[in-house]
């Protein structure tokens, strides 16, 4: 059962729509919970990416590859594992869907054509996915959440409980396939540990990992040393020429991340036309669930990380840890989160702290790409070039500050302005016609 017409009762959660049938939707017409959670999600997805921003993307998945497991390593790595890698990637995903429902919804309302607008909006946040991916972070979302996007609004508005059922399915099917080519990886591995020194086996798998770390060690001294030209060379070229799959890698990574975002993206869609985020089911049962997802998630992912890290952090079980079972293990956990939040937000939003997590879900797409620009001004070679200078431990550090930056300005920002400012771009872009910024 969609919620939008019932949403409509509760005060202060869901504000009249714009009668202006060819414009967005402005600051009045957005649901508070909604971006109080989003503001949540984008601090959780610069806590996940800190390592990618300030280390080569291998080692921040392998543990071992580079740096010695001491426990400004191991310790920050098994936090993020079990609290946040993931979990809020999960959210983001599942908010995405949610908007995708939102906006189709208040567009057919004002009778305007719901469907093409949405494809113009992904199109253009293709668009800025593929900048951000080229020129600051090669961990960029947003360019696969447009394309993933494509598919899910064909199908979010399916009847919920099937939509609910179908993403929950997609990810076990994920999580089973992955299981299994990864433990067969895991198993050769340790066939090749237990052959003898000089052996085929055992000199294969040496020579594989060693010229990962020589890969990595390469990537670090360009990343930290070189020019922003420098860098994209290093990056999209090979022996002089173009690498296409390099340029091509978020479309490529397509096959990966269709079994893990589409699914958020159904969930998160089921969940929100169910009422999930409109306070229509019962707080304390919420509450209970989200207790329980959440303690189900920590003590599944701290099982795995301490048994990684009893195995001696061996590469190939480092990648069925991080890549394996994960994805269904943490819906949990991510649902968990999302109940606690929406269960919680009525007494924390009104608060100055909630005002303020509102506000930079508000801007989250801003703060998303603002965050990639500022991490890239300090670790780049173009920047402060301090690349691969910290261990994750002292990455945290670079977390708070970007946490506190995003915390700080939003709400000065919004109460001057209507949107952030890459949101106000994005919505001029897809009604093709500009609109006022200022209050």
């Amino acid at each position: 059962m969609r919620c939008g017409g019932r949403l409509s009762s509760l005060r202060g959660w869901w504000t009249p729509t714009n009668k202006n049938n060819s414009a967005p939707i402005g600051i009045t017409d957005r649901i508070a919970s909604l971006d109080f959670i989003r503001g949540i999600a984008v601090l959780g997805i610069l806590a996940s990416n800190i390592v990618t921003y300030a280390r080569p993307n291998e080692a921040r998945r392998v543990l071992a590859l580079v740096h010695e497991p001491t426990w400004t390593e191991w310790f920050p790595w098994l936090v993020n594992y079990i609290f946040i890698d993931g979990k809020f990637r999960g959210m983001f995903a599942a908010l995405f869907g949610v908007g995708l429902v939102v906006f189709m919804e208040r567009a057919r309302a004002r009778g305007a054509p719901a469907r093409w607008l949405q494809v113009r909006r992904l199109f253009w946040l293709a668009l800025f996915g593929l900048l951000h991916f080229l020129f600051l972070f090669e961990g960029d979302i947003l360019l696969q959440y447009a394309l993933l996007g494509l598919l899910a609004l064909w199908v979010v508005f399916w009847n919920p409980k099937v939509l609910l059922a179908l993403g929950i399915t997609l990810l076990a099917v994920d999580s089973t396939l992955s299981s299994q080519a990864l433990w067969q990886s895991a198993a050769e591995e340790r066939v090749a540990l237990a052959a003898p020194a000089g052996s085929k086996p055992r000199e294969d798998y040496e020579k594989y990992w060693q010229r990962q770390r020589d890969s990595v060690t390469e990537e670090a001294r360009w990343m930290a040393q070189g020019s922003m030209g420098q860098i994209l060379s290093h990056r999209f070229t090979r022996e002089g020429r173009l690498n296409p799959a390099a340029v091509l890698d978020p479309v490529l990574g397509l096959r990966f991340a269709i079994l893990e975002y589409l699914p958020m993206m159904m969930i998160g869609a089921a969940l929100y036309r169910m009422g999930f985020f409109g306070g229509m089911w019962n707080r304390r049962r919420m509450l209970r669930w989200g207790t329980a997802g959440v303690g189900f998630g920590i003590v599944t992912a701290l099982a795995l990380g301490l048994w990684l890290k009893q195995s001696g952090w061996l590469y190939e079980l480092n990648y069925f840890v991080f890549y394996g079972p994960v994805h269904i293990l943490r819906l949990p956990m991510t649902l968990g989160y999302m109940a606690l939040l929406v269960a919680l937000a009525p007494r924390l939003v009104p608060t100055n702290i909630g005002r303020r997590f509102e506000a930079a879900g508000q801007m989250a797409m801003t703060n998303y790409l603002g965050m990639s620009f500022v991490m890239a001004l300090i670790f780049q070679g173009w920047g402060l070039g301090l690349f691969d200078r910290f261990n994750r431990f002292e990455q945290w550090g670079f977390l708070l500050l970007g946490c506190i930056l995003m915390l700080a300005w939003s709400q000065p920002w919004l109460a001057r302005f209507r949107f952030g400012p890459l949101e106000w771009v994005w919505r001029c872009l897809t009604y093709w016609r500009p609109f006022p910024l200022r209050r």
